[in-house]
Parts: structure tokens; sequence; C-alpha cells
């Protein structure tokens, strides 16, 4: 059986974010910055490649983005659809009538992506067979938690 693993966003991951950007080849470089309240971004250079961020995890996440699609990254063979406002719009709606509009196929994709989000990441109970209602409160409240 398969244990699993997180990785959570934090500087104990800075490191081997670093390590894995330096077995790639690249040099790395620490940009400062004027600004008193921030050190300054991380950069990796690799022959005429750049990549600029705010910590080398971002960094990385670039290098990511340039070997999945290379230098004409913005004309990649992705789909082009509008992913972030897609994730974003799923979870603030509006009103319950952001739900009422899914087709059924679309609200069963949006619960069970919830459920494997309360039960596997957040370790919560999830509702058996919600209701759209029953999802707009759920995720409505959710997001509002403090």
């Amino acid at each position: 059986m398969e244990n699993g693993c997180t990785i959570v966003d934090a500087m104990n991951t800075y490191n081997i974010a670093l390590r894995i950007i330096l077995s790639k080849g690249y040099k790395i470089f620490l940009i400062p910055d004027k600004r008193e309240e921030y050190f300054g971004d991380f950069c990796a250079v690799k022959g005429n490649r750049k990549f600029i961020g705010g910590d080398p995890l971002r960094v990385l996440g670039l290098v990511s983005i340039w070997e999945n699609t290379g230098d004409d990254w913005q004309n990649s063979h992705f789909p082009k659809e509008d992913v972030y406002d897609e994730i974003l719009s799923r979870a603030l709606p509006d009103s319950v009538e952001d739900f009422d509009k899914l087709t059924e196929k679309g609200f069963t994709n949006l619960v069970a992506d919830y459920r494997l989000l309360f039960e596997e990441v957040l370790e919560k109970e999830f509702p058996l067979n919600p209701t759209r209602q029953e999802m707009f409160h759920l995720i409505d409240s959710f997001y509002k938690e403090e």
C-alpha cells in the first residue's frame, strides 16, 4: 500500500527546490531589492534562458513551465481555457444559481472534487449525496471560515 505524500509551500522546501534547479544545470543568483522588507528575487540562468521568482519554489515552477512548453510557452499545446478563473469561480460561487447552471455531469464532478478535498486533504466529513443548495452552503461557508 502506498503511503502518500504531502508537500507544503514553506521554507523547508527551498533547499530541495534549489538542489533540483542546480541539478538541471542552472546557476542561481539572488538579485537584491531596494525594499527593506524584501531581500530580492532568485534567478536561475542557463544559456540564454533566465527564470526569476520571489522564492526557489516559484523559480522551480517557472523552470518546469519552460521544460513542458519550450520558449514559446505562451502559445503552448495546452488548452487555452482559464483554469485559474474556473477554480476561483468554483470556490467562490455568488449563489446557488451558479451550481444550478452546471450540467448533471459537471455537478457530479464538482461533488467528487470537493469530496477529495474534504476527505483526503482536510480529513473532514463530507455529505453523502449533497444537493446543489447543500453544496453551495458547504463551499460558501468553507471559504468564509477563519
